[in-house]
């Protein structure tokens, strides 16, 4: 497999490349992504001071782009193509002196670009608009900030009429966005790149369809590319069903509601939601002022958002794996037995670099046991 390289861009607006006097201080990086919040990052650089200007202070404190408030792309090279790993905000740089040689470190904390939508609360009215417009005009404005929007339309639509209701914020916009979702059982998230300075914010339902990522192989002598075997755990009490009544405000009829399965795309042969259907959590629905429409959707976002009861976890040894492992898309896992293989949904990796060094450590989850394709692909 091919090395790996990482390039640190920073600057108040525009990242451009570290001075070489500031990237040779590099030690370690931390991203961590999940499919539930904020992408952060970590940067650790060597604080100590040498030769003249040494003397008057670290260079990482006087003459560097990464201060409170930069932005900060990281990109990885595995191989030969660069991949847009984290495209985000500084949030806080820590100094810690030290009491010996090469004991001095810097520490440079961020988020994700949402960060730029969550700094604000607004309390703003969305006459005659719908969750999805509401989120397209939301975003709008954020383009300036390289932030473009991919907005999914959800299959329940159901216009306010300004004699009824009047949709209102209350929130900052990112926080009024994830409500928005969550009513449809949709996820809100920047996807960093695909060039530098870019971000795409994406409104829509989990991705559980299309072409999985480099399959995560075990127990498979010189292609096993974990660091060691992954262990998985299943939760019975995590499938959710959905019951009550919903009376609808314009028509005031009375309409008995119950979720069904999930509607998602199967990852798993034998879902747990099936085969321990005794002990399905089950909930009522207690929402009002909702047509019924609305009133199924929400129900069903609560049963989608929950149906993930199985989940695994382990190490990548990056170089050994050949790619990035990214959230919030599939992975093949082969060589775990039937029971485990097939296709998975990432949840969560930390990638961890370090010079010579690249682990990925992974979350992934689906709603039960077995294989639904006949072969993964490596």
């Amino acid at each position: 497999m091919g090395a790996t390289h990482l390039t640190i861009l920073a600057g108040p607006t525009v990242p451009v490349p570290l001075p070489p006097n500031i990237a040779e201080r590099f030690r370690e990086a931390t991203v961590t992504e999940t499919d539930d919040e904020r992408s952060v990052f970590t940067l650790t650089f060597d604080a100590g001071r040498t030769a003249a200007l040494g003397a008057f202070d670290t260079p990482l404190v006087t003459g560097s782009p990464l201060v409170a408030g930069a932005r900060v792309v990281l990109m990885v090279t595995v191989g030969v193509l660069p991949e847009v790993l984290f495209d985000g905000i500084v949030t806080e740089v820590t100094l810690t002196p030290g009491s010996g040689p090469g004991s001095a470190v810097v520490q440079v904390t961020g988020e994700d670009v949402s960060i730029l939508l969550d700094r604000e609360e607004k309390d703003a009215e969305w006459p005659a608009l719908d969750d999805l417009p509401q989120a397209l005009v939301v975003l709008a404005p954020y383009a300036a900030q390289g932030i473009v929007p991919m907005v999914v339309p959800p299959l329940d639509m159901d216009p306010p009429l300004p004699i009824e209701r009047v949709p209102t914020q209350h929130d900052t916009d990112l926080r009024h966005l994830v409500m928005l979702a969550e009513r449809h059982g949709y996820v809100a998230y920047v996807l960093p790149g695909p060039v530098p300075g870019v971000s795409r914010f994406y409104w829509g339902p989990p991705i559980r369809v299309g072409v999985p990522q480099p399959a995560i192989s075990v127990d498979l002598g010189p292609e096993t590319n974990v660091v060691a075997a992954p262990t998985f755990t299943q939760s019975a009490l995590a499938p959710v069903s959905v019951e009550g009544v919903v009376q609808d405000p314009r028509t005031g009829t009375t309409v008995p509601l119950r979720t069904g399965p999930s509607l998602q795309p199967p990852l798993a042969a034998l879902p747990l939601w099936l085969t321990g259907a005794a002990t399905v959590h089950r909930e009522r629905f207690r929402e009002s002022g909702t047509s019924t429409i609305s009133a199924f959707a929400r129900a069903q976002a609560l049963v989608e958002r929950s149906v993930n009861a199985v989940t695994g976890r382990g190490i990548l040894d990056g170089a050994q794996y050949g790619a990035v492992l990214r959230p919030r898309g599939l992975v093949g896992v082969r060589g775990a037995g039937w029971s485990h293989d097939g296709l998975w949904f990432v949840k969560e990796v930390e990638h961890s670099l370090s010079p010579g060094s690249y682990r990925q450590r992974f979350v992934i989850t689906r709603e039960g046991y077995g294989s639904t394709v006949p072969v993964v692909i490596p």
